[in-house]
């Protein structure tokens, strides 16, 4: 409907946008795309927006997702915030910023439209940021996607938020894909990685407490970000210097190459991706992999078989000789 109006031209549609024209300044030009797609979501998704949901909590309710979600928070709550993969020294937020942090992922339940529910995000996310540089000034603290993505899991269970996943499915399903491949896409795909750990947290905890014994100071970290497959290591080669950059990012499960592609691609700068790819690195040979594929299951197949395996992200043409072990992610 909104690409029909576009292309169309609909004569009053067309009198309305020439009327802001005028108005423009000479640095300034109407989005028409995120105009329309706003007056869609105020016009279809906010009418929908009870059907919707209930649509999502019979299926999760059905499914047991709703339960096992609760379960493994009220779990997660007791557990003290080293147990949930964040490192000893890293201050996570308190008071007045995990209040603040609190408040707008309650907005971004409370509002309508998907990509307010987006803003809502990004602002939480931001102030999770702020709250950590902060708390942890002059100490040297980075945050990677390996870090991050446990504080988030903290966060969500602090909040008490629920309805995580609905909120996380409502979003993919509504939002524009032109929406999805920046940062929205990027920290949308951190909330259904944090969710997914969660929902296995209680699994995780309890096995790895059996293979390694109880009170042995476990790392969770290991369980919650590679078995349960919610990050992904990939090697970047900076052809200037000859060496090798390592990203870790957030995914979802099943997560496939293209998706995977358009994060990296963004967090890394490319501005050419379409000469880029991922491939499967195993004993130093490289095999591209097609935009279909799940590198997760690939990764699950190549290690039943005893072998190692990364992924590189690279131009498709570069010829670069990878050495032939490396450690492990």
């Amino acid at each position: 409907m909104k690409n029909y109006r576009v292309k169309h031209r609909e004569r009053e549609f067309e009198k309305e946008v020439e009327k802001e024209r005028v108005k423009l300044k000479a640095n300034e030009f109407l989005n028409l795309d995120a105009i329309l797609e706003g007056v869609m979501h105020k016009l279809v998704v906010r009418p929908l927006r009870e059907h919707l949901y209930q649509l999502f909590v019979d299926e999760y309710t059905r499914s047991g997702a709703i339960q096992l979600l609760a379960d493994n928070m009220r779990y997660a709550r007791t557990k003290p915030a080293h147990e949930l993969g964040i490192r000893p020294e890293i201050l996570a937020p308190s008071g007045a910023a995990l209040e603040t942090i609190c408040y707008y992922l309650t907005r971004l339940q409370e509002v309508d439209s998907p990509l307010e529910k987006l803003e809502n995000l990004l602002t939480c996310i931001s102030a999770i940021f702020n709250s950590v540089k902060s708390c942890n000034q002059g100490r040297g603290i980075a945050l990677g996607a390996d870090d991050f993505l446990p504080l988030f899991v903290w966060v969500l269970v602090q909040s008490g938020m629920m309805a995580a996943e609905i909120e996380a499915e409502y979003m993919w399903g509504l939002l524009h894909p032109s929406l999805l491949s920046g940062e929205g896409g990027y920290y949308l795909t951190t909330l259904s990685s944090a969710v997914h750990v969660l929902k296995n947290f209680r699994a995780c905890s309890e096995e790895q407490s059996r293979v390694h014994g109880a009170g042995m100071g476990v790392d969770v970290r290991v369980g919650l970000l590679a078995d349960f497959r919610s990050v992904l290591k990939i090697v970047v080669p900076d052809e200037v210097h000859g060496s090798i950059i390592t990203k870790t990012l957030p995914v979802r499960p099943n997560m496939t190459t293209r998706d995977v592609c358009k994060i990296i691609a963004h967090k890394v700068r490319i501005t050419n991706p379409q000469d880029y790819g991922l491939f499967k690195l195993v004993d130093g040979e490289e095999t591209l992999l097609n935009d279909g594929e799940c590198p997760q299951d690939i990764k699950g197949i190549v290690s039943q078989v005893g072998k190692h395996c990364m992924f590189a992200y690279k131009r498709i043409d570069a010829k670069i000789a990878w050495p032939t072990t490396s450690s492990s992610s």
